[in-house]
């Protein structure tokens, strides 16, 4: 599939022109003439009689009368139409390419998406201060996150840092979704609000008691981490491609939720290399954007969480944890379409320096370009104005948008030391299921027990039928009440881990 930009003086319509790659030929656009009859067929289109094309744009500064002529015309320069019998091959046009079409005045055509709701007013009609502040966007800062805080399972967390350390040196960036669950509990007065409370009067208090009477106590969650399932990814010094869709992803989220986890966050390492002089602030502007996407389509308690390492004052590498959200505003102005962002990949486009995998056309277009702004910097870039501090600006700090979240720590109960999936090593193999079985035998009481571990049974899913382990993972989540795996599968497991 081909997309065309159709720009006209009304704005810029999408074509998707079907090449043939899937095999059929039916619709198949090769012609200037077929895309002009693709055209005509649109909600938008005019008809093929009406529609002048080039791939000049001063096309669009003819006249009427000069759109007749569907040879040649000049205004400041010589315009080419282009004839029906060309393909797009010859012109070499290619996905995401804009052909400029004109059409008579007198044609009216359904314009598909206005970019812009412009308020209409009578001629004359006057706007109060009043007015115009409450259009405007005003960005401000976001106290507390959605979250209280998020706890990390210890052995998971160490496995994690210790590859992106160890084996990757922190040059190469890696990405992991993590797995766990949530608790919710009443808020408790911090040490600030205490000392204000004594503080008052006996009336203060009488008076605060009987308004919050009647109202539901104010609930606070907390995440817990277990699993961090690190997906098949590309990544590179500035960042790390995953697919969400692919078959393993599917069948590891299958699996977390037999085991009673869910999605709660995503964790990833930033690299050490060099971000310019502007990288001052905890995230860059891709990273924020990543953060405002997962926010919107996983829920505001959604948490994002970076792995960095830094010099201490002893002049030692360190490497730590940090947890973010972002403001509730910024996920609502990402939905609002008011950030910069990349059509592909929904987030601040990647520097061409820094793209892996993108198309060699695209970078050097890029590098053409030659903008001065980073998303790699302290700023996040806007196609809409907003106001900060008084001021019309394009350009965010995003430290405006960063909330902090807690880090704690806890002993999980869904590793046993097996290998983590689609790492350079060690390789995953059906000797580490006898080794973490083992391992467990003195301390788990039931066979459900020893299996209960995430990167064991994703393993399991490659060397069984993929329902036979979410019904062992279910087992392993029913444990504790006694539940265990069923002897047919506990033979079959062994069988395969060679366990006499």
């Amino acid at each position: 599939m081909v997309l065309l930009r159709i720009r006209t003086r009304d704005g810029t319509e999408r074509l998707e022109c079907a090449d043939g790659a899937g095999g059929g030929e039916n619709d198949v656009v090769k012609t200037i003439s077929d895309v002009k009859d693709l055209i005509s067929k649109q909600p938008w289109g005019v008809p093929v009689e009406n529609q002048s094309l080039s791939l000049d744009p001063s096309l669009l500064l003819r006249t009427s009368s000069e759109n007749a002529d569907e040879t040649k015309t000049k205004t400041k320069k010589e315009v080419v139409v282009l004839s029906p019998r060309k393909t797009l091959k010859s012109l070499q046009l290619k996905h995401g390419d804009i052909v400029y079409m004109t059409y008579p005045d007198s044609i009216e055509r359904e314009v598909t998406k206005m970019r812009v709701n412009v308020e209409t007013k009578p001629f004359g009609a006057k706007r109060t201060i009043e007015e115009m502040i409450s259009k405007q966007v005003r960005i401000g800062r976001q106290e507390r996150g959605n979250v209280a805080s998020v706890s990390f399972c210890g052995h998971a967390a160490n496995m994690f840092q210790s590859y992106v350390n160890n084996t990757l040196g922190f040059k190469q960036s890696r990405f992991g979704w993590l797995y766990g669950t949530k608790t919710k509990r009443k808020k408790e007065k911090t040490e600030e609000e205490k000392e204000k409370e004594k503080s008052k009067d006996a009336s203060s208090k009488k008076k605060e008691k009987d308004e919050e009477e009647g109202k539901e106590d104010e609930m606070i969650t907390e995440l817990f981490a277990d699993v961090i399932y690190e997906p098949n990814q590309n990544g590179n010094a500035y960042v790390a491609h995953v697919d969400e869709e692919d078959e393993e992803s599917q069948t590891a989220e299958a699996i977390a939720n037999a085991m009673g986890y869910e999605r709660i966050g995503c964790v990833f390492s930033q690299s050490d290399v060099d971000r310019g002089d502007e990288s001052v602030s905890a995230m860059s502007a891709h990273e924020v954007t990543l953060c405002a996407k997962l926010q919107a389509k996983y829920g505001k308690e959604f948490v994002t969480v970076i792995v960095v390492q830094f010099e201490d004052e002893d002049e030692e590498m360190q490497v730590t944890f940090e947890a973010f959200q972002v403001s509730d505003q910024c996920v609502k102005l990402y939905e609002d379409g008011f950030f910069e962002l990349d059509e592909k990949t929904g987030v601040a486009k990647l520097p061409a320096s820094s793209s892996a995998g993108i198309a060699k056309e695209e970078k050097e277009e890029e590098e053409e370009e030659g903008s001065s702004f980073s998303n790699w910097g302290s700023h996040t870039k806007l196609v809409k104005p907003v106001m900060v501090e008084r001021k019309d600006v394009t350009e965010v700090d995003n430290d405006f948008w960063i909330v902090a979240v807690p880090i704690k720590d806890h002993t999980g109960t869904a590793q046993s030391g097996f290998p983590i999936e689609n790492r350079l090593h060690p390789p995953q193999t059906a000797d580490d299921i006898r080794s973490a079985i083992q391992s467990r035998s003195a301390t788990c009481s039931s066979y459900a027990e020893k299996l209960r571990d995430f990167h064991l049974l994703l393993f399991l899913s490659k060397q069984m039928d993929k329902n036979d382990v979410l019904a062992i993972a279910e087992s392993t989540n029913d444990y504790i009440d006694g539940g265990d795996v069923s002897e047919g599968y506990k033979v079959l497991i062994d069988a395969i881990a060679g366990i006499a």
